[in-house]
C-alpha cells in the first residue's frame, strides 16, 4: 500500500485488524501481491453500529453501579438487545426506560390485534405469548412465534405508523412493559449536543486548565493516533470515569467522525456536565491536513491520563512518538 502520508506497507491478513489506509486521507494506491479477498463495509453504516453497541454498554454500566435496579437487570439487557434499540438513535437509549409503563396480563389475553393501529408497544418482562397471522381471504389463522421475556413486539406499527401485521395472545399469566406510541415518536429523534468547530478545538488543545478533551474512541483507535494532550475514555466505559471528572471545566468530546462524541456528549449534558463535541470529528482534521501540514503534530501516541484534576503524559508535551 503506498500513499503520500505513509511509508510503503505491506498489508498481511488476519495480522492487520484496521481497515487499509485508516485515518488516511491522501491517495491511496493499493497492489494485491497474491490472491486476496476484500471485506468492504459502509463507512457510516459500521459507525452506527459501533455506537448503538458502545452506548448499549453504556448503560450496562450505568445499571451494573445502581443497586436499585438489580432485580430489572436481567430484562434491561434484553432491551438492549432487542430490535427496538437498533431502530432508536443511541443518544435516547436511556430515555426509553424512563418511559416504560408495567402493564399485567392474564392468559388469553390479546394484547395486540392484527389490523389494528397501533397505540404502543411492548417488551414482555414475564410470561409467554403467541405471535399469529390471519389470512385475509379464508380467516385460517397460523402460529409463526412464541415469544417470551425480552422481546419487543408492535413497533413496526409504530415506526411506520401502518397497522398491525400480526396478533399477540398471551399464553402465560405475564409483565409486560409498555412504551406509548406519543412517548415512542419523540425517541426517534436524534438529540444533538452542543458543538465546536475545528478553530474552536485548535485554541482549546493543552489548555486542560479550562477544557479537557476526551477521546472517546477504543483505547484501539486511541492508540494507533490522536490528539495531543486528549485522554482517552472510550464510550461505553464512560459511565465508570465520570465520577472523577471535574465539574468546573468544560470538555471537548471527539470520535472519528462526530457520532459517538455527540452521544457521549449528550448522556454527559443529562448529567449536569458542560460538555460540547467536535462535530465532524478526526476525519475533518486529517482532511485539513492534506492542506495543513502544519496540523500533523496535533496527532500523537503519547498517552494522557487525569491526575489530581490535571491532565499528564507519558512524555513531554509536545513531543511526538
Amino acid at each position: 500500500m503506498r500513499t503520500a502520508c505513509r511509508p510503503e506497507e505491506t498489508i498481511v491478513a488476519r495480522e492487520n485488524l484496521y481497515p487499509l489506509a485508516y485515518q488516511c486521507y491522501h491517495p491511496v494506491e493499493v497492489e494485491a501481491l497474491s490472491d486476496a479477498e476484500l471485506l468492504i463495509f459502509p463507512a457510516k453504516e459500521l459507525r452506527n453500529v459501533l455506537c448503538w453497541s458502545q452506548m448499549a454498554e453504556f448503560q450496562r454500566v450505568q445499571i451494573a453501579g445502581d443497586p436499585t435496579r438489580d432485580e430489572d437487570a436481567q430484562w434491561i439487557n434484553f432491551i438492549l438487545d432487542s430490535n427496538l434499540f437498533f431502530k432508536v438513535p443511541p443518544t435516547n437509549v436511556s430515555t426509553i426506560f424512563s418511559k416504560l409503563r408495567r402493564q399485567v396480563v392474564n392468559r388469553g389475553d390479546v394484547v395486540v390485534q392484527q389490523g389494528e393501529v397501533g397505540e404502543a408497544c411492548y417488551f414482555i418482562k414475564y410470561g409467554l405469548a403467541a405471535v399469529t397471522i390471519s389470512d385475509v381471504e379464508t380467516g385460517e389463522e397460523k402460529l409463526v412465534a412464541k415469544i417470551g421475556p425480552g422481546r419487543c413486539f408492535g413497533e413496526d406499527a409504530l415506526v411506520n405508523q401502518t397497522q398491525r401485521n400480526a396478533t399477540v395472545t398471551m399464553l402465560q399469566d405475564g409483565v409486560l412493559m409498555r412504551l406509548e406510541k406519543d412517548d415512542f415518536l419523540p425517541l426517534m429523534k436524534k438529540d444533538l449536543a452542543a458543538v465546536v468547530e475545528l478553530d474552536y478545538l485548535l485554541e482549546n488543545i493543552g489548555h486542560d486548565d479550562r477544557c479537557i478533551l476526551i477521546d472517546v474512541r477504543t483505547e484501539a483507535e486511541y492508540e494507533f493516533g490522536h490528539l495531543e494532550s486528549a485522554i482517552n475514555i472510550s464510550l461505553d466505559i464512560l459511565p465508570l470515569h465520570l465520577p472523577r471528572l471535574r465539574r468546573d471545566v468544560e470538555y471537548i468530546l471527539y470520535s472519528d467522525s462526530g457520532f459517538r462524541s455527540n452521544a457521549g456528549a449528550v448522556a454527559m449534558q443529562k448529567l449536569g456536565y458542560n460538555v460540547c463535541s467536535f462535530a465532524t470529528g478526526l476525519a475533518d482534521l486529517y482532511a485539513s491536513m492534506v492542506l495543513n501540514p502544519s496540523l500533523k503534530p496535533l496527532i500523537t501516541q503519547k498517552r494522557y491520563w487525569v491526575k489530581g484534576g490535571a491532565v499528564v503524559s507519558d512524555h513531554p508535551r509536545g513531543v511526538t512518538i
